[in-house]
């Protein structure tokens, strides 16, 4: 199965198969090596076998390349039992050139004449595909004998397909023959390769090796063979195989030293430096040194940087496997001079350069690894950790800087599993104690993995506790600490583990890490989040726009989560996710995308949702983080649930329950039972749903830590009233009143504002229109089509049907976009109740579906008048109608909305 191929697939069919499109005998396919040449000309050969096709195939090698028709040898050799019909002089060259006949061999001229005599009388009883690969390699006197085939093929079936390298190279290309360049897979090809292939592959190590082998299909499926057993898979450059060194070795060793030496340090100096790489050169005659590897197309200047690049990412591995320890060390020591200047640039270049433990270069290291980190090079800055460990004289130094390395691993890299390994090397003596960030790695691991939140707690607790005084605040272990014990605090769910959050906090001086500060105040209490808070959190969100740490990136979009300001951290969040598809910080990649489908589920974008969270949850399975995986699987179910797919939307529900009871992570119950609150209520199962609602969070209050009560205040107030319980619905109410709940965000003051609605039997018209006038509430359709849904109940059961059915049709247009199939059928009876419509109805009438059809199209209102017969203003009032109807704002919107109103009515 080729990946990616199917284009050339079809191409190579017709051509094959005689397709008259073809006014040329010669298809050309070219490309650079290990782009896939070969296994479409094998497909081509069993397609014209299929179609009835004598294949004649050479492949040209390069220690042939000066036997004189040794490729024209192999491919005549199936017609030589057609040799007697020649007449003498073409019988003649031909047996010489098969070897049959001692003699000189045949002039050009002679060669190819014979050579069209052969194969024209062979192709008169069955078409003939020739077939050649490696075109560069043919020896001249084949080369131009079938180019002479080619160009005089009359009459006759003759195909022929050949494969080269370049154009350059390619005889044919210089025949005048068009050549199909063949291009490297696409990023969504390669992975399903890799996926195939080698479905046991972590995905953080199959977007490395996607972006490495930047589409090559010999590098995707030979590089995972170099990786194998390697305990840092991720490590830069990509180690290679023999047969992928070879593409480029032949090449490389056939430059000047000079040259190969200036190639390495373009490899280590890193695509990242502000220099040329002239300025990194400690002599003046290295400055000429580059052009042989230019000419040689190995590498070249990108005119708006002034850096030199190479062609292909595997030419850098290339050039590394082919150099030797001592020759990288120098390399470095040079750079490390050159970068002096820039002292993070210079550490690393130090640290590669040491032979032997030196304190000082470690030290380095380990400053040049956080400021990696927030420079967004994850795998870099685990890399420069685990390099600090290795220089580092003292065990335990050692042993601290290994755990820091296993942390880095668990918490961004995506190397989970990784870190007990990385952990038992870091475990220090019987005698010592644990180091903080040992302690660190360990609760992480516990929580992240198994889901141990009570003792990853106790092992944050402890360290911390032995801590005289306050907390440094400037102390990156403490402040991790701090991260880690605030994770175990959220899942748990319980007050004391947030308590104990929150005494841990108060130790800190001078001020705790912003982020830090966010998530306790934001994101585990946002019912009390004042406005202060609130003015923070929207500065730091708008300052994601100016880093690539994906750790800050992450940490201060979940400090919005509840409060629904994910939306303003979609950029930043969408950057997270594509590092980690290049291999970069795939943990974190995990929380982006479960974070942007937080935002889609409230958007509206449920297809979106489907999509991030399928994502999300099989990086989880193939990385091991299992807990990591229940906000994914929460939001997915909500969906199913809403959708209509309720086994789906009950069984996510239960393996939450079952995963989270025997380690009491009650956040993980919280979901569960909004989820099962969600599956009750479009179908006015309100007793249940009530119960389900209420289990997270006590009526009438908005517990502390528990932050998931400010999702389901809506829910848990309609239940209540719809299921005769109006004290407890007013008691909740008034707690929600007194935080000040609705004053969050736009859709929550939506949902605050119906909920009040709902309870208020005097003013609760007003209350609603007062709901929906709040101004960006459009963008969360869901949540607004409910509010018109309870309005448009209330409205009838207060007997102004007519006002009923106007929300009621908003609601179901709302539903009916979201495909929340439960909602619609919730919504239709009610509509019938009113005297509505019929399921399917269309809500526009038939003159109004003609003027939206026509203005579809781009006519004006008076172009659409003059063919219906109207007056142009009469076309403007039935738009101002189709719009709502519609769910649209503009004429640009119509276009896609019709279609869809025509899949509904379909």
């Amino acid at each position: 199965m080729l990946f990616g191929r199917d284009g050339e697939i079809d191409l190579i069919a017709d051509f094959v198969g005689g397709d008259a499109r073809f006014a040329s005998p010669v298809l050309v396919l070219s490309g650079e090596p290990g782009v896939g040449k070969t296994a479409l000309l094998d497909v081509a050969a069993d397609l014209a076998e299929k179609a009835g096709r004598t294949v004649l195939r050479a492949t040209a090698l390069e220690y042939e390349a000066k036997l004189t028709y040794g490729a024209l040898n192999q491919v005549l050799h199936p017609l030589l039992g057609r040799l007697p019909s020649l007449d003498e002089v073409h019988r003649r060259a031909i047996a010489v050139i098969c070897g049959l006949e001692a003699g000189s061999p045949p002039g050009q001229l002679i060669a190819g004449a014979a050579t069209l005599a052969l194969a024209s009388h062979a192709a008169r009883a069955t078409p003939l595909l020739f077939v050649v690969d490696d075109v560069a390699w043919l020896d001249l006197a084949s080369a131009m004998a079938l180019t002479y085939l080619a160009r005089r093929i009359r009459e006759v079936d003759i195909r022929i397909l050949v494969a080269a390298r370049s154009e350059i190279e390619n005889v044919f290309v210089r025949s005048g023959f068009d050549a199909h360049i063949l291009a490297p897979l696409s990023d969504e090809s390669a992975d399903a390769l890799l996926a195939d292939r080698f479905p046991a592959l972590p995905a953080n190590v199959r977007g490395r090796i996607r972006a490495d082998a930047a589409g090559n299909p010999l590098a995707l499926l030979d590089l995972p063979a170099a990786l194998e057993g390697d305990p840092r898979p991720l490590r830069d450059p990509l180690p290679l195989t023999d047969r992928l060194t070879s593409l480029y070795a032949q090449r490389l060793r056939n430059l000047p030293p000079g040259t190969r030496e200036m190639l390495l340090f373009v490899v280590l100096a890193g695509a990242e430096n502000s220099l040329t790489i002239e300025n990194c050169v400690p002599t003046q005659e290295g400055r000429i040194d580059l052009p042989p590897a230019e000419k040689a197309g190995l590498v070249r200047l990108n005119p708006r940087s002034g850096r030199m690049e190479f062609r292909h990412p595997l030419i850098r591995s290339a050039v590394f496997e082919l150099s030797t320890s001592e020759e990288r060390r120098r390399a470095h020591a040079i750079l490390a001079h050159a970068f002096a200047d820039d002292p993070s640039r210079r550490a690393w270049h130090l640290g590669q350069s040491a032979s032997a433990p030196d304190e000082e270069v470690a030290r380095l290291l380990e400053q040049v690894s956080d400021d990696l980190l927030e420079a967004g090079n994850s795998a870099r800055a685990t890399a420069a950790m685990l390099r600090a460990a290795e220089l580092s004289p003292r065990r335990e130094d050692h042993a601290r800087r290994v755990a820091r390395a296993a942390y880095l691993g668990s918490l961004v890299t995506g190397e989970l599993q990784e870190s007990p390994r990385l952990l038992a090397d870091a475990r220090p003596a019987p005698s010592d104690a644990p180091s903080l960030s040992h302690v660190i790695a360990a609760a992480f691991h516990l929580l992240n993995s198994e889901g141990d939140a009570s003792s990853a707690q106790r092992l944050l607790i402890a360290a911390l506790d032995a801590l005289p005084g306050s907390l440094d605040a400037t102390d990156e272990a403490i402040v991790e600490a701090l991260f880690t014990l605030m994770s175990v605090g959220f899942y748990a769910g319980r007050s004391e583990f947030s308590v104990a959050s929150r005494r841990q906090l108060d130790r800190i001086v001078p001020e705790p890490h912003e982020a830090l500060a966010l998530l306790d105040r934001a994101f585990t209490d946002p019912a009390r989040a004042d406005a202060a808070v609130l003015d923070r959190l929207d500065a730091a969100i708008d300052a994601l726009r100016f880093t690539s740490n994906p750790v800050q990136i992450t940490r201060v979009a979940t400090a919005g989560a509840y409060l629904d300001r994910v939306q303003f951290a979609l950029e930043p969040l969408w950057r997270v996710v594509e590092d980690g598809r290049r291999g970069g910080a795939a943990a974190k990649q995990i929380e982006a995308l479960f974070l942007i489908g937080n935002d889609a589920y409230f958007a509206g974008r449920w297809d979106e949702l489907e999509q991030v969270t399928d994502d999300g949850l099989r990086l989880c399975d193939e990385l091991g983080y299992t807990l990591t995986a229940a906000p994914g699987r929460f939001l997915r179910a909500l969906v199913d649930a809403a959708r209509g797919h309720e086994v789906a939307a009950d069984r996510a529900a239960e393996q939450l329950l079952l995963w989270a009871a025997p380690r009491r992570l009650y956040a993980l119950a919280a979901y569960a039972s909004h989820i099962r609150c969600m599956l009750e209520l479009p179908h006015g199962r309100f007793e249940s749903a009530y119960r389900h609602a209420a289990s997270v969070s006590p009526v009438g209050a908005l517990q502390p830590f528990v932050p998931h009560a400010v999702w389901l205040v809506f829910d848990l107030v309609e239940s209540a009233i719809r299921s005769g319980r109006t004290e407890e619905a007013a008691a909740h109410l008034r707690a929600v009143d007194a935080a000040e709940l609705g004053a969050r965000s736009p859709r929550l003051d939506l949902l605050v504002n119906a909920a009040g609605a709902l309870a208020d039997p005097e003013q609760w018209r007003e209350r609603f229109s007062a709901a929906l006038a709040i101004e960006g509430s459009e963008r969360w359709v869901f949540d607004r089509a409910r509010v018109h849904l309870v309005y448009g109940e209330q409205l009838r059961r207060a007997q102004a049907t007519a006002e009923a059915r106007l929300q009621l049709a908003a609601a179901l247009d709302g539903f009916r976009r979201l495909r929340a199939h439960p909602w619609v059928e919730r919504t239709l009876r009610e509509l019938r109740a009113s005297g509505g419509g019929e399921p399917g109805a269309d809500p526009l009438t038939p003159q109004e579906a003609a003027v939206a059809r026509l203005a579809a199209t781009g006519l004006t209102n008076k172009q659409i008048a003059a063919q219906l017969f109207l007056s142009p203003r009469t076309v403007s009032t039935h738009l101002s109608r189709v719009f709502p109807k519609l769910g649209i704002e503009s004429r640009g919107a119509l276009r896609d909305a019709l279609d869809h109103r025509s899949e509904l009515l379909h």
